[in-house]
């Protein structure tokens, strides 16, 4: 075999992709897979799937897949390169654990793996060598040889797949009216991702010079350059560009990558631009990030100002992205068989700095197979990298919870790693009668007083050393479950020197979600100083957010500083609520839902009221009302509230009681509460 054709030691190429529908049926199981451990309501995911339903319920990128199968198959053949090349998806058929397995079975041991993805971020490399390690997992469970795969670098700037968009974008530009060409602006699309997941991507070699939005950004702005610059060099007109960004998601506290493409369209057709042309230069083909986010919904904003827009052709599967693809797996191979000490380019670099807490939701690395970092081992659904600390409760600066709270949607398995077993056992489970039990390590050790500083109050450190009394266990708690207490004498600091102030402590709010496997549930500790709280944290583990606020200081979400939402007006107001246990009570704030509902946007009910108020904080929620509240299931979310700039109140010129609770932006209060006072929310 020639030595510029040799694939060894590689024995066969995985395409590996994201996936999409392919008929009406699909398109929730589809957006199930995607979302799957976020807790989405599948009404939720009908919502998001009418963008699908539009084109039929089938998306294009299976077929440009096809495609892009067929042109490889055609290359390597008529270039000599005898390499069988499969197709794998993330999330729809054919599966990616199918296809690996279908490979293990021809006899295939050493695989080199092209992802459709062609810059660093979590969601575009290393969330694919995750989803690589699973599979391989299985496998493994499965008893079969397990293969080594390589993932190919990144092929952003590759000359394959930069000529095709140069061309496309030449192409779009021509089909604009003649008099608007040569004024056109080059607008460069790629998917919008969270600021700090952009921050932190790649290494800090790959970034930008001032470091905002990291190897992302970075590897998107050096292929927008090339572009223009070879737009300029064909067409002899230095065209203006800016790299946009589309298809944003997520809660709309969080920072995503700006400006949106339509917003941009806006500010050019505002500053006289003549014309447009959308390069989406993020994507491999076109699927429905483009169909629907640039065809069909840019393309209506544009209509809408009377601007000229056109937008170019992604790579797909032309040949000489085709040809970029051998380039990259023979020099791949190329490294592989170099001898040791020798440099060996092409592993890829998607491993992310240290994550910061501000992003959200707070994420723990797994094993990700094919890259620098992957050392082949055991891996699996609960296993985690040797460098890797069993998941605890997100801590924060004022309560340092050292206790393990169960996961009901990931328990762990008997074969648990042993740091996590270590772990669970200095947390034994209450004896009976709710008493610590009698004997272990937690028995034996001295008792110790508690530290208390400033901003320290730890009753946790006091559970099981100093003895307090519990209560019985509450039944309706899973066994393993927090019970919940009252600390002796009103809990707080009792120090020398240390004011005393009265705790009030929900180890587990949201008892019902809990029990079902939701996410939305949390633990609320609130500090108390003269009958006001002063200090509220608020733990919402399955959520990866911890909340807290001191009174006068702000609120925040794992450290990042939160605001409530602007007031939108009544109708226009997204409002959550709860309901109480007694059938009586239900009746009658089923009657005040029905009068309310048709009066605002929408009402969500989250089952957790230390959640809904931290989310009215950070703005998730517009408003929040609830009659029957006990006050350690509002103090700390009240607080919370209050700190980011919302109001919180009862009926009209009373606080929060039992009898009702409202929170709300200053403008929307004025008007929620005293309709909430007229429907008679307060009352049963």
């Amino acid at each position: 075999m020639p030595e510029q054709c040799d694939p060894r030691p590689y024995d066969a190429l995985l395409l590996l992709s994201f996936g999409g529908p392919e008929g009406p049926d699909d398109v929730v199981p589809f957006l199930e897979n995607v979302t799957r451990g976020r807790g989405i309501p599948r009404e939720r995911l009908k919502e998001v799937g009418q963008h699908y339903f539009l084109f039929g319920g089938v998306s294009p990128i299976n077929a440009q897949n096809r495609e892009l199968l067929d042109a490889l198959r055609k290359d390597f053949a008529e270039h000599g390169l005898d390499l069988p090349v499969y197709w794998g998806n993330r999330n729809w058929a054919p599966y990616l654990t199918d296809t690996l397995r279908t490979m293990v079975q021809d006899g295939h041991r050493r695989i080199a793996v092209l992802a459709t993805s062609a810059y660093a971020s979590y969601s575009g490399c290393r969330q694919y060598r995750e989803n690589l390690a699973d599979a391989l997992a299985t496998l493994q469970a499965e008893g079969l040889e397990l293969p080594r795969v390589d993932k190919l670098r990144h092929y952003f700037n590759h000359p394959g797949f930069v000529r095709p968009m140069v061309d496309g974008v030449l192409a779009s530009l021509a089909a604009l009216p003649r008099e608007v060409q040569d004024g056109a602006h080059l607008a460069f699309t790629t998917h919008s991702i969270p600021t700090a997941a952009a921050d932190t991507s790649g290494t800090p070699a790959d970034h930008t010079q001032d470091g905002v939005g990291g190897a992302y950004v970075a590897q998107h702005l050096d292929v927008a350059q090339l572009i223009a610059d070879a737009v300029r060099a064909k067409t002899g007109v230095d065209h203006p560009w800016r790299l946009v960004y589309q298809s944003r998601s997520g809660a709309p506290h969080i920072p995503w990558l700006e400006p949106d493409i339509c917003d941009h369209l806006e500010e050019r057709h505002a500053a006289g631009v003549p014309a447009v042309v959308m390069a989406p230069i993020g994507f491999v083909s076109d699927h429905m990030e483009v169909t629907y986010d640039l065809d069909t919904e840019a393309t209506a904003k544009a209509a809408e100002l009377g601007l000229p827009v056109a937008r170019s052709a992604t790579v797909g599967a032309d040949p000489r992205f085709a040809a970029a693809v051998r380039d990259l797996l023979l020099e791949r191979a190329a490294a592989e068989r170099a001898p040791p000490g020798a440099l060996r380019p092409g592993r890829p670099r998607c491993r992310p700095r240290p994550v910061p807490r501000r992003l959200l939701p707070a994420r723990t690395l797994r094993p990700a197979a094919a890259g620098a970092d992957w050392r082949g081992q055991p891996t699996g659904p609960h296993a985690r990298p040797r460098h890797s600390r069993p998941p605890l409760i997100p801590r924060s600066p004022l309560v340092r919870a050292r206790s393990i709270v169960p996961d009901p949607l990931h328990p762990t398995p008997p074969d648990r790693p042993g740091a996590e077993r270590r772990a669970v056992r200095r947390t034994p489970r209450p004896g009976p009668g709710g008493r610590p039990p009698r004997g272990g390590a937690a028995a034996r050790r001295p008792a110790r007083r508690p530290r208390c500083g400033r901003h320290q109050v730890q009753p946790h450190r006091r559970r099981h050393r100093d003895g307090p009394r519990l209560r019985e266990p509450d039944h309706r708690l899973p066994r393993g479950a927090p019970p919940r207490r009252r600390l002796p004498g009103g809990g707080g600091c009792q120090h020398r020197g240390h004011q005393r102030h009265p705790l009030g402590h929900r180890p587990l709010d949201g008892t019902v979600n809990y029990l079902y496997g939701l996410p939305a549930w949390s633990v609320s500790i609130a500090a108390e100083k003269d009958g006001e709280a002063v200090v509220g944290v608020v733990a919402a583990p399955m959520r990866g957010e911890t909340y807290q606020a001191v009174v006068g200081r702000g609120a925040f979400n794992n450290g990042e500083r939160i605001r409530h939402r602007p007031a939108p007006p009544l109708s226009q107001a997204l409002v959550g609520t709860g309901f109480g246990y007694l059938a009586e009570r239900r009746a009658g704030q089923a009657e005040v839902v029905r009068t309310l509902l048709p009066q605002v946007r929408d009402i969500r009910r989250g089952g957790s009221a230390a959640i809904d108020l931290c989310d009215v904080a950070c703005g998730r929620l517009d408003a929040y009302y609830e009659r029957g509240l006990n006050p350690w299931d509002m103090a700390a979310g009240a607080l919370i509230a209050r700190e980011a700039g919302a109001l919180t109140g009862g009926r009209p010129g009373k606080p929060v009681s039992q009898e009702l609770t409202v929170a709300a932006s200053p403008a929307l209060f004025e008007r929620l509460q005293p309709l909430l006072d007229e429907l008679g929310a307060w009352h049963d």
